[in-house]
């Protein structure tokens, strides 16, 4: 399977599946109960539309139409109990895609066992029926498929990704506006899987057997499954958590603790605020999937934690990809809510995505990025020397604080004019022989 680049590696890449943040489906008209929780308090999060975030009690129903978010492990079972539908995560970061959180919204069963819209993240759902097939109906995005687990104890995962593609920049045209696109695997645990979608139906296996089956938003689905000879790393429920990985999950084990008797909302600021790095992450990261972009906004100027500033960054990239219309909310909240003005929001907005061959080809992109170095917004300072450092390695020995004294930041401005001179590319690294 070919796997999308990982520019995306967080330490607590799995720790934000804690939370959600809105999608674009609509809430089912009428609200009713469509799975149960099973997990601990303060595992899974829900939410309806315009109210506060809730922990459900292990046990409690869970209705139709509310955005669910979990820690890893968090689970639920469909309203007939034939379907455990997980919410996981990749604490190694060895997942296809740089999944930061999952989100999920059951809805009324009808004719399937368990029906449901993926968000984004990675789920997987098993068959827990004594006897026979369990149906299970995922949408996403505008895709609507229909998984039959054959067996009592048949398992599969599905993952979902969003991203904007190199090269395509914010437009403020919301009539016809270009969208992220969007990447998914399905791939078969244990057991056999029939999967429906249009006027297609194939079998997959679990390994060794055609177990994969990928589609993407830009080509649409696979011809025919992928054979795997055994499941990857990243999918293998016997494959042994790293030191590191342990670690995370006795941290999210004290924020699953928090979370059952606090707010959310008041636990992302306890960890904005904390001493650790890696919690300080965590909340950035739990800011954007939380829809909480005045505070994430504020991060992206925070003048004392410059790694503050680099997860937001991550956040904001992330939260652009999720969906259509995403660029436009936060030019909206940059323009409306923290008085940036259009030109200012545009650059911000601009430089949340990634840059294309044929801009990397010009002096001019190099040059504007040295230029914005010394623009009144730490936002757009920050933002430049993400880039720069990223697009010319040898930058990252000049010293730049974004939020560092004006002398400084000209300091640094100047050595970074002579690394790149106007009208020049950067030099390519020497190759070692």
């Amino acid at each position: 399977m070919n796997q999308p680049s990982r520019s995306i590696r967080w330490i607590f890449l799995a720790i934000v599946s804690l939370f959600l943040v809105g999608h674009g489906q609509a809430q089912d008209k009428k609200a009713e109960p469509a799975g149960k929780h099973v997990t601990a308090a303060g595992m899974l999060l829900q939410r309806e539309a315009g109210k506060p975030w809730q922990a459900p009690k292990q046990g409690a129903e869970v209705a139709s139409g509310k955005l669910l978010v979990a820690l890893p492990g968090a689970a639920l079972d469909s309203k007939n109990g034939a379907v455990r539908l997980a919410l996981l995560s990749d604490l190694d970061g060895i997942s296809p895609f740089p999944v930061l959180e999952s989100a999920v919204v059951l809805h009324p069963a009808g004719d399937a066992d368990l029906d449901f819209t993926l968000d984004r993240g990675r789920v997987e759902v098993t068959n827990q029926k004594t006897k026979g097939a369990a149906k299970v109906r995922v949408h996403f995005r505008k895709e609507v498929w229909e998984l039959t687990l054959a067996e009592p104890g048949a398992r599969a995962t599905i993952e979902l990704y969003g991203r904007w593609p190199r090269g395509v920049f914010f437009s403020k045209d919301d009539k016809n506006p270009a969208e992220p696109t969007a990447a998914l695997v399905l791939l078969v645990l244990k057991g056999e899987a029939d999967l429906k979608y249009g006027n297609r139906q194939i079998v997959l296996k679990q390994p060794p057997g055609p177990a994969l089956f990928q589609w993407d938003s830009a080509a649409g689905p696979d011809s025919a499954p992928q054979r795997l000879e055994k499941l990857p790393p990243w999918a293998d429920p016997e494959a042994k958590p790293t030191p590191e990985a342990k670690e995370r999950l006795a941290r999210i084990e004290k924020v699953r603790q928090k979370l059952a008797s606090e707010a959310p909302e008041a636990v992302i600021g306890e960890l904005l605020k904390s001493k650790e790095p890696g919690e300080r992450r965590l909340a950035l990261v739990a800011l954007g999937a939380t829809d909480d972009l005045p505070r994430l906004l504020d991060a992206l100027n925070h003048t004392e934690h410059a790694d503050i500033r680099e997860e937001a960054i991550m956040a904001l990239r992330h939260w652009i990809g999720r969906g259509p219309g995403q660029d436009l909310k936060l030019y909206n909240a940059l323009t409306q809510e923290k008085k940036y003005s259009p030109a200012q929001a545009e650059i911000v907005l601009r430089l949340l995505h990634s840059f294309g061959e044929a801009d990397l080809g010009r002096p001019e992109t190099y040059e504007a990025l040295i230029a914005y170095l010394k623009h009144d917004r730490v936002s757009i300072r920050e933002l430049a020397r993400w880039h720069l450092i990223r697009l010319v390695p040898a930058g990252k020995a000049i010293k730049y604080d974004a939020a560092g004294t004006p002398k400084d930041r000209d300091a640094a401005y100047a050595e970074w004019k002579k690394l790149v001179p106007e009208g020049e590319l950067p030099k390519k690294p020497e190759k070692k022989e």
